[in-house]
């Protein structure tokens, strides 16, 4: 079971986030430069209803992928889990609820995203390389999010693109490497400890 809430987790929640992004660049009156993916909601255009949706598939697969990191080892991943579960909370709201309400984003528990590459970092076991990457992408998302909250950013619309393709790849990136551990001809998780 948790191979397959893993595998959904490669794909899912970038790809759910990749598609209204790609298909704004063609949105009359709408910036991708300065404008954030959200604000696609209150467009009259059909991309918006794809904006109500695409956060809450994200979300969901995030909840997922905590979910499925945890059973792949039950003692290990409590805190992934955990903060898998904040992080997934708040892209769903941002779907259920508009741009510019206060539940959009659940009042800031979006705070929680950096938390989940460092839990997992922390919690694998998986090897100098992963953790490495894992805790660049926590730093990343806590620049993005720092950076978000200043106001400072002329560009705010290509920052959020960008941090979102690093956020929502660690995703990737951290399934196929637990699921690489995994494997039988890998020694499971503890034999994958020592890389």
């Amino acid at each position: 079971m948790h191979q397959i809430l893993l595998r959904q987790s490669m794909f899912l929640p970038l790809v759910a986030m990749l598609l209204p992004m790609l298909l704004a660049l063609g949105v009359p009156h709408y910036s991708s430069l300065t404008q954030h993916v959200s604000e696609l909601q209150r467009l009259d255009h059909p991309i918006a209803d794809l904006m109500r949706v695409a956060p809450v598939l994200c979300g969901t697969s995030i909840l997922l992928f905590g979910l499925g990191v945890w059973l792949s080892c039950p003692s290990r991943f409590a805190f992934t889990l955990l903060t898998s579960a904040a992080a997934s909370a708040n892209f769903i709201s941002a779907g259920i609820f508009v741009s510019g309400s206060p539940l959009h984003g659940l009042y800031g528990v979006g705070f929680f995203i950096p938390l989940v590459p460092a839990c997992f970092a922390a919690e694998s076991g998986l090897g100098r390389n992963v953790l490495r990457i894992s805790l660049c992408v926590a730093v990343v998302s806590m620049a993005y999010l720092w950076l978000n909250l200043s106001g400072a950013d002329p560009v705010r619309g290509l920052s959020q693109r960008l941090a979102l393709l690093v956020i929502l790849g660690w995703y990737s990136y951290a399934s196929y490497h637990l699921l690489r551990a995994l494997a039988p001809a890998a020694g499971g998780l503890r034999g994958a400890a020592g890389a």
